[in-house]
């Protein structure tokens, strides 16, 4: 008895499933409309309904239930504001957010569109004119046995001329233009037919002049008709499905897997499946990923669930996740499974539900708050997201009590990316001395030099000797190559560049091996003396140039030129594969140029360059081809009169030379031209005359003097 009412219940909750009916409720954002698609099963008979800011959709299936969870999560504009359905086979209710209307189209015989976008409600295209009558009901229409008169008939449709006509048609068609069910394609000017070879022939039998057909009849052949351009993405699973925080009670830990342990095996050492999952995530639960790992490894056949405990079980050892990834996509849902996703891909995606992942990371044990804490504010640094990263980082304050390593070194990142060098400098020195940080210190070492260089600031004799330590103790370790980089670092930075550079050049080749050498000589050109930096730069050996940044080869090049050497200027401004800073590596060949003599070559570098410092490298190419007049005037444009004064002396224009500048030149052109003018004679009164000429002469001798002495001057 009991056994048939357990297969009549199954039957029953068989038949029930298969009568009702879901339908995915899928949304995409468009440039000026939102669009919905609805799959349902060719044939199926629907009704769009229009409201004041909304509408409803009624299709024809039993007990219809629309899912419409994923809906809002793609949307980012309140043209859509709410859907619902009242109950399993209503309609489908649509709130709008705007003065917005709906059109709709069925795509494809299977998929219907709906797209909301502002505007008013408008009438039907066809509201005003007669359904056409069918051939069947012409044919069922008995003849009246006496003929009605004429007048008493009522034909408004055969009575209207033909222009109404067309203006009814016009009228519609632009209706349609304006809600974009249909595209304009209007006729060239000149003679036409008024019918073409595709015009739709009326069938003999029906007794009527005039052709109706919808626009949204032939819809794949408009020019807008698209696919709707919707991005698959995986189906979201509840938190309940996932039952994480189920996966352990409030026993002891012990007595859970003195339980599960006892019972693996039945009979004839036959393996019980659901209590090794079970087992595995008990170990996840409580941080023990390698083992859930090695308990999932007795399973010949894995489960549906044993993908999401293996990855959770990588998550809480820091090992990288397999393929495929069973949370990969899933950021956007509203479950548990965003948190997961986060973890997994290490990485924020643009339609992260940020909420649901602080709300699932409050919900976690506190040992794995601790654990996976830092973690996710690190990753909420990188992607911007500082106030979240603080409120998880508080949220582990107040489970971890002692300040672990892990955590402060979270908020050093927190600190740094708000540009709090102060606090994040404090956070890293008191990781590094920390008697119980393991990995943690050289970590906040590494980031603490690196922080020091992008501030061109100094190591202490106490962190230089750490680096030196951390180098040799974890040489063979994972983190060995970032200690030598950091090593190398901290070395440039206490201007010890001879050493550091034998350890730049002892690293493996690669990018992070390309970026300390870059550093290296970043600061070997801002810091060392000049034989030192000719004694490491003059013969770099091809692939080290071909290392070189943009920024680091300007540095060198702008070195090599205050230095004098025109060709290593030359050639590390002049590399084929730069493409920016084009200004700066200009002004670097024509400084080159100028020191090979070759002032004209320097003008053309810098034929593009409006700059002062462009400016200044041209008076010196004119000066070198002594147009010192063009120089001049250039000079006095840019304000620098006193070096002005001096090309026009130069060029003999003292007219042009400016009387109240500040210089020797000036002071030369008044002294010249007092020089210049003749006495002046009294030749009526010789006496006089004589006395004049001997002040004269006295006057001139004086001036004399001083123009020599400002001659002298330097």
């Amino acid at each position: 008895m009991t056994r048939t009412c357990v297969l009549a219940s199954l039957l029953i909750t068989m038949a029930t499933g298969a009568a009702s009916q879901e339908i995915t409720v899928r949304s995409g954002e468009h440039d000026g409309y939102t669009r919905l698609v609805f799959n349902v099963p060719p044939g199926t008979d629907w009704v769009l309904a229009q409201r004041k800011n909304g509408a409803r959709l009624t299709v024809a299936m039993d007990d219809v239930t629309y899912r419409t969870g994923p809906v809002f999560g793609r949307l980012s504009t309140n043209r859509l504001a709410s859907l619902s359905q009242t109950k399993p086979g209503a309609a489908l209710e649509m709130e709008f957010g705007c003065d917005c209307v709906a059109s709709a189209f069925l795509f494809q015989k299977s998929m219907i569109v709906v797209d909301i976008e502002p505007g008013t409600s408008l009438p039907p295209l066809i509201a005003d004119i007669p359904l056409p009558v069918s051939r069947q009901e012409v044919q069922n229409v008995q003849p009246p046995k006496t003929p009605a008169p004429v007048a008493a008939l009522n034909l408004s449709l055969l009575n209207r001329n033909g222009q109404g006509f067309k203006d009814q048609l016009s009228i519609r068609l632009l209706q349609g233009a304006d809600r974009h069910i249909l595209d304009l394609n209007l006729a060239p000017i000149g003679p036409r037919s008024s019918l073409t070879a595709e015009s739709t022939t009326l069938p003999p039998d029906l007794s009527s002049n005039v052709s109706l057909s919808t626009v949204l009849d032939d819809l794949v052949g408009l020019p807008r008709a698209e696919f709707p351009q919707i991005e698959a993405k995986p189906i979201c699973f509840s938190s309940a499905e996932l039952g994480f925080n189920g996966w352990s009670d409030a026993r002891p830990f012990p007595d859970q897997v003195a339980e599960f342990r006892a019972g693996l095996f039945h009979e004839f050492d036959r393996l019980d499946d659901a209590r090794v999952v079970d087992l595995a995530k008990l170990y996840a639960f409580h941080g023990f990923g390698a083992e859930a790992s090695s308990v999932l490894g007795l399973l010949e056949t894995q489960p549906s669930d044993a993908a999401w405990v293996s990855t959770i079980a990588r998550v809480v050892d820091e090992r990288q996740t397999i393929a495929p990834n069973p949370f990969g996509g899933l950021q956007h849902c509203n479950s548990d499974a965003a948190l997961w996703a986060v973890l997994t891909e290490q990485a924020l995606a643009s339609d992260a539900r940020l909420e649901v992942v602080e709300q699932s990371f409050a919900r976690l044990p506190d040992h794995l708050r601790r654990n996976l804490g830092p973690r996710l504010s690190s990753i909420l640094v990188d992607a911007e997201e500082l106030e979240a990263a603080r409120r998880i980082l508080r949220s582990v304050d107040r489970v971890e009590r002692n300040g672990h390593p892990d955590v402060s070194q979270a908020k050093a990142e927190v600190a740094e990316a708000e540009g709090d060098d102060t606090r994040a400098e404090a956070l890293l020195t008191e990781i590094i001395a920390a008697p119980d940080a393991a990995i943690e210190a050289p970590l906040a070492l590494a980031r603490l030099v690196e922080k020091r260089w992008a501030d061109r600031g100094a190591v202490s004799s106490q962190e230089l000797g750490l680096a030196a330590s951390y180098a040799t103790e974890f040489r063979r370790s994972e983190i060995g190559p970032l200690m030598m980089r950091t090593h190398a670092i901290a070395l440039g930075l206490s201007h010890e560049f001879d050493t550091a550079f034998d350890l730049v050049r002892a690293l493996p080749q690669g990018d992070d091996a390309a970026g300390t050498l870059n550093r290296h000589l970043q600061l070997l050109a801002e810091r060392s003396d000049d034989v030192i930096f000719l004694r490491q730069t003059l013969e770099m050996p091809s692939d080290m140039v071909d290392a070189l940044t943009i920024d680091t080869a300007i540095a060198l090049s702008e070195r090599f030129a205050s230095l004098g050497f025109a060709t290593q200027t030359f050639a590390l401004a002049n590399r084929q594969h730069d493409t920016t800073r084009r200004s700066d590596r200009a002004r670097l060949r024509a400084r080159a140029a100028l020191m090979n003599g070759r002032p004209h070559q320097a003008m053309l570098e810098l034929a593009e360059d409006t700059s002062e410092d462009a400016a200044a490298l041209r008076v010196q190419a004119m000066d070198a081809i002594e147009d010192f007049a063009s120089a001049g005037g250039m000079l006095r444009d840019l304000g620098d009169t006193g070096a002005a004064n001096r090309y026009f002396w130069l060029a003999g224009l003292r007219e042009l030379i400016d009387a109240e500048a500040v210089g020797k030149f000036a002071d030369l052109n008044e002294t010249t031209q007092a020089l210049s003018n003749p006495p002046v004679r009294l030749l009526d009164t010789p006496l006089a005359d004589a006395a004049n000429m001997l002040r004269d002469s006295e006057a001139a001798r004086q001036q004399i003097a001083e123009l020599l002495k400002t001659v002298r001057q330097e």
